[in-house]
């Protein structure tokens, strides 16, 4: 009897950690209770301060009121996409290859998209349902007012910004903005 509870135990334990991989496979190992936190994203900025600082100022130099570089999975070459913005005018260009370089870097490291508008860049790190988590650079400094962040802090470098963006949550904080 001792023997067979612990035979149908082992198997229910077997059985979770097969669906729980499986979760985790399916969101990319992105589940809510793994969101990065601030100290982990400091962490992140120091260590790849020189590719996201290559990257920022590559994208400030572009003359485009917008900038999204996503990567395109399955792809060997040009796995990048760089969808640009002029005038509310939207196109997809070839990246340099120059940059090409930093943010491949950039995407082993953990970047999940990388954005540019409005004076800052934005690199997501991580993103569930509705939440993104990222560094941001801001030229001119960054509050809980410059879009849908719902918590913002400063990093160790200047002008470089922990963020946790959440429409839902920013729309419900915001209700004035949604008549």
């Amino acid at each position: 009897m001792i023997k067979k509870m612990i035979i149908i135990t082992a198997s229910i334990a077997v059985v979770i950690f097969i669906a729980f991989t499986l979760v985790l496979w399916l969101f990319g190992g992105e589940l809510f209770f793994m969101a990065p936190s601030y100290n982990k994203m400091d962490r992140f900025l120091k260590t790849n301060f020189t590719e996201l600082s290559y990257v920022t100022n590559a994208l400030f130099e572009l003359d485009y009121d917008s900038v999204e570089i996503t990567k395109i999975p399955l792809r060997e070459v040009d796995k990048y996409n760089m969808k640009v913005g002029k005038d509310r005018v939207y196109e997809t260009i070839p990246i340099p290859d120059d940059l090409v370089v930093h943010i491949e870097i950039l995407y082993k490291r953990g970047v999940n998209d990388i954005s540019c508008g409005r004076g800052s860049v934005d690199f997501s790190v991580w993103a569930f349902m509705d939440e993104i988590r990222g560094i941001t650079y801001s030229k001119t400094g960054l509050t809980l007012e410059d879009g849908q962040y719902i918590e913002v802090r400063q990093l160790s470098k200047e002008n470089w910004f922990y963020y946790v963006n959440n429409f839902e949550k920013w729309k419900a904080r915001n209700p004035q903005l949604f008549p």
